[in-house]
């Protein structure tokens, strides 16, 4: 019984969370749009020019998320670094795991394999997707 009560916590407590997230998001674009609205009357009352309006869909965010993500967009030789990156750790991690003395990780040296071949991957990714050579 404990297990089930456990389970049901679990998973109501996410979708608690996520609508939480979700009603606080509104309220922070609620926020924006009367801080906007604000402007704009304030401007009409003095007879100033009415500012453009900002993109309305969403307030302006600065997240080191979204700047990575712009900027993986932009570069398009990311695979590459990354997949460098990737094989490097994973060989890295085999050969930890193939010197250990402990027989355990000396057994389980072939997990580091899953970062070489993602790396690999990615360097196909690359190759696959690169521009045209000009």
């Amino acid at each position: 019984m404990d297990g089930l009560v456990f389970t049901l916590f679990w998973v109501f407590g996410w979708v608690l969370l996520l609508i939480l997230i979700w009603h606080l998001k509104g309220q922070r674009r609620q926020k924006w749009m009367e801080m906007i609205h604000r402007e704009r009357m304030a401007a009409m009352e003095k007879g100033v020019p009415l500012p453009e309006l900002p993109d309305l869909a969403e307030p302006p965010t600065r997240s080191a998320l979204r700047e990575a993500v712009a900027s993986i967009r932009i570069n398009p030789r990311w695979p590459l670094g990354l997949g460098a990156v990737s094989v490097l750790v994973g060989a890295g991690v085999c050969l930890a795991f193939w010197l250990s003395s402990i027989p355990e990780p000396h057994q389980a040296w072939p997990f580091g394999l899953v970062g070489v071949f993602f790396g690999l991957g990615l360097f196909a990714h690359y190759a696959l997707t690169r521009p045209a050579s000009r």
